[in-house]
């Protein structure tokens, strides 16, 4: 496996990149901010201190809502298969990992090894949790769609299934067979990684609250506690980002 580039993100505003490909595998670093990647069967989030890697020729799509920065190194395609996961994988980083990343040889066998080490640390970690499968059906995803860009949507499912043009047990059952998941899950996770996103670009946790739909602070506060471990303010205190340089710029890739 080789190590063909590297490259730092910064970015002052949001950050919407269309759905894309390469044969290059990606390692995407969040150092402050958070980012939201999208393929056709699922969003990722990737909070601060996460790796989130993308095989060869994975379409996807990489948003944050606020300031971002990140680091995204590209590996080659054969050694990519050969070695690291064969599906979009985001893990926890860990002092080792982050070792071999910054410690890593200009060139020879030490380089090697340090990456085959890398690959091999990394398949040891636990993939997290954060995940929304996402369906194929082109009404669902446009609700799906929808209810990420208001999550405060207060409709009910037969409202919903009224905008997809299907009855509330259609849209039921038809969301669970595509996704796995039933809606009532699907619509909890999906407010709490909005929540999330907008905690770590530094908005007051009331107004995070009340913009992902909930209907007090204190439920909100009691629900990301049972998710996370953390309350809100404690969460955003160790993940929120720092302002970023607007003249320093790149595609996420």
């Amino acid at each position: 496996m080789e190590l063909l580039a590297t490259r730092t993100i910064t970015h002052s505003d949001e950050l919407h990149d269309a759905l894309h490909s390469h044969a290059q595998g990606q390692l995407f670093c969040v150092q402050s901010g958070v980012v939201s990647v999208q393929t056709e069967t699922g969003r990722w989030l990737l909070p601060p201190g996460c790796l989130g890697w993308v095989p060869p020729w994975q379409a996807h799509a990489a948003t944050s809502r606020g300031p971002l920065q990140a680091v995204s190194r590209y590996f080659d395609e054969t050694g990519s298969r050969a070695c690291m996961p064969a599906t979009l994988t985001v893990v926890r980083s860990t002092p080792l990992l982050q070792a071999l990343l910054d410690g890593l040889p200009a060139a020879g066998a030490a380089r090697q090894h340090y990456l085959q080490t890398f690959a091999h640390a990394l398949g040891m970690c636990a993939p997290l949790t954060g995940f929304l499968p996402m369906p194929g059906h082109p009404a669902l995803q446009a609700l799906v769609q929808h209810l990420l860009q208001h999550p405060a949507d207060a409709a009910d499912f037969g409202q919903w299934a009224q905008r997809c043009h299907m009855s509330r047990r259609t849209l039921t059952r038809r969301f669970s067979a595509e996704t796995g998941w039933s809606l009532g899950l699907w619509h909890r996770q999906m407010r709490l990684q909005c929540a999330l996103e907008q905690l770590a670009h530094g908005l007051p946790v009331t107004t995070v609250a009340f913009d992902c739909g909930y209907q007090s602070v204190s439920a909100f506060i009691a629900v990301f506690r049972a998710r996370y471990g953390l309350t809100p303010r404690a969460w955003q205190l160790a993940h929120a980002a720092a302002p970023a340089e607007p003249h320093s710029k790149a595609a996420a890739g």
